[in-house]
């Protein structure tokens, strides 16, 4: 249900880094993946299926002065230490707060950038991967 039309937009996402919760932040993406093979054995149609590998992975972009406060937290590099907890969660007055936890999350890659009449100059954008399932709402996605 909305109030007043509102339902859950940017102003209503609250994202829990390491580091605390994050303020210089542009976006957040994370998604899964448990593909199936289809099984074929004598005729055409599939007899069955095979379950493939759970993937899990994201990215998020935070502000330079953000980014360096993460890396803090880390221990001074995004690269070495343990994976560490995401959580995000959407929530807006009238309107139940749901959590998604990312629970055991290691960055792969760092990439910036600066271009004239940049706004936002030196803000860094990571590549997430996900080691251990989603927790949509709370229920884990395995």
């Amino acid at each position: 249900m909305s109030v007043n039309g509102v339902l859950y937009d940017w102003e209503s996402v609250e994202v829990q880094l390491p580091s605390g919760v994050a303020v210089g932040i542009s976006s957040i993406n994370y998604s899964d993946e448990r593909p199936v093979e289809e099984r074929y054995g004598k005729g055409s149609k599939p007899r069955g299926y095979g379950r493939k590998n759970y993937k899990a992975s994201g990215d998020i972009e935070l502000d330079r002065d953000e980014a360096e406060t993460l890396r803090e937290a880390l221990g001074g590099s995004v690269y070495k230490g343990e994976p560490f907890q995401i959580v995000v969660s959407y929530g807006d007055d009238g309107l139940p707060t749901k959590t998604d936890t990312l629970p055991a999350v290691k960055i792969t890659k760092q990439s910036t950038g600066a271009s004239q009449d940049d706004d936002n100059a030196g803000a860094l954008k990571y590549d997430l991967k996900i080691l251990a399932p989603i927790k949509w709402g709370g229920t884990p996605a395995l």
